[in-house]
């Protein structure tokens, strides 16, 4: 069985982008309201004209809400070949290695977790005077996760592996999931991540224009407030394993091992943000673009774990610590620091007015996160492993597995949204 990448169907893409196009179109067309200018406040001082005005901030009502569907892309992340396969028949000492030519790739070589996904976002806030200078805002939002999922069970036809460098022998290596009457099992690799954040603030506008005279009328307003952005990954890796009757080992048949690898990682960010945010508005059209910037702490961690469970007949069952590339005497631990961060934070929409309280619209997004780490980035380097220190635990092992230390990348989290605007 293939591994399948969810979210990433180019025709929901292409989709996605239509029909807020398409929608706009016909609701802004079907629009027929009459809008009243107010007059030109640099102070951003207007007086209240009543509710026949949509197109000045003051006639607009103090209370906002948004509710936004999202369809984001986050940047993927590279697996190393993870499971691989030759045709039954072949040496079992070349079965799998890596740079064999009978070898081929089940699992891993490629980048995943980089489909389109579906989220939301709800954003509101409310003018706290009735000149609409200052107000308090708040969002949150959640892109959802993209998830990769493989398996790869019995197979006839295939030797199916493991790959890894065998740091003792000094040779490409594989740990066997399944051959034909010695070994009977089933491998399985998932990977995903999510991406969220929240944001609470005020709002003070420095300036706007609601004369004809000015053309269309427009507003310019600082944010700036506290802003917390998430990010978490995580990559698993099991094996179920039965030996047979017909096994050349001197496993006993009937025996079952049940290994596993795991990798996670978590980023946190605390911080303020700051930036501009304006609305240009011509008869009831309008298009917004907000710039924000956060600076503040940014928290990263990783863990990995692993383990074994040996299960022989009329013995009983035992488990260790460790997988194939996680030992509890090299990698195996929680490993975090904190450093500095500075996330920008971008947004183009275009707008309609579709009733005196209901706006529609579609927007562009970009976040730009640097030094984030991901799961996939902290297997074993070259995925070398010395099985000295694989369950049994022997001495004289190296330092393989060994955990790379903290490696970031940058995550660029982008996509389009389609919401509607309520205002009271």
């Amino acid at each position: 069985m293939r591994g399948d990448f969810a979210g990433g169907q180019h025709g929901w893409t292409v989709l996605g982008g239509l029909l807020p196009v398409l929608f706009l179109s016909i609701a802004c067309s079907a629009s027929s309201q009459d809008f009243v200018y107010i007059s030109d406040q640099e102070d951003c001082c207007a007086p209240i004209i009543g509710e026949s005005s949509l197109t000045g901030w003051a006639g607009q009502g103090r209370l906002w809400l948004n509710a936004d569907y999202l369809s984001w892309q986050l940047s993927g992340t590279d697996l190393p070949p993870l499971v691989t396969a030759s045709p039954a028949g072949t040496p079992v000492s070349n079965a799998g290695v890596l740079g064999d030519p009978t070898t081929q790739i089940l699992s891993g070589n490629a980048e995943v977790n980089n489909g389109w996904r579906s989220g939301f976002r709800l954003q509101g806030g409310y003018w706290l005077d009735a000149c609409q200078t200052w107000a308090i805002t708040g969002e949150y939002f959640d892109v959802g996760s993209d998830d990769y999922r493989f398996a790869q069970g019995s197979d006839p036809t295939l030797i199916i592996t493991r790959p890894f460098y065998n740091t003792e022998l000094d040779t490409e290596d594989t740990e066997l999931v399944y051959l034909d009457g010695e070994l009977d099992g089933d491998v399985r690799v998932s990977a995903s991540d999510e991406f969220r954040g929240a944001y609470l603030g005020l709002q003070r506008c420095l300036r706007r224009c609601c004369d004809p005279c000015c053309g269309p009328s427009w507003n310019l307003d600082l944010v700036g407030g506290y802003r917390y952005y998430q990010y978490n990954s995580q990559l698993a890796i099991t094996e179920d394993l039965t030996v047979l009757p017909g096994t050349s080992t001197p496993l006993v048949p009937g025996t079952t091992i049940d290994l596993s690898d795991g990798f996670r990682s978590r980023n946190e960010f605390h911080g303020g943000e700051i930036g501009l945010k304006g609305r240009l508005t011509q008869s009831y059209v309008w298009l917004e673009g907000l710039a924000a910037v956060a600076v503040g702490g940014h928290h990263r961690s990783v863990s990995v774990n692993g383990s074994t469970t040996n299960t022989v007949p009329a013995v009983g069952t035992s488990t260790a610590a460790g997988g194939l590339l996680t030992s509890e005497v090299t990698n195996i631990g929680h490993y975090s620091d904190t450093r500095a961060a500075v996330i920008p934070n971008f947004r183009l929409a275009l707008g309609c007015q579709l009733t005196q309280r209901v706006s529609g619209h579609f927007g562009y997004n970009v976040i730009v996160w640097d030094d984030v780490v991901m799961a996939a980035h902290h297997l074993p380097p070259g995925l070398e492993v010395d099985p000295r220190n694989l369950p049994p635990v022997q001495a004289g092992g190296g330092p393989e597995p060994e955990f790379p230390g903290l490696r970031g990348s940058t995550l660029v989290a982008h996509g389009i949204d389609l919401g509607l605007e309520f205002t009271y």
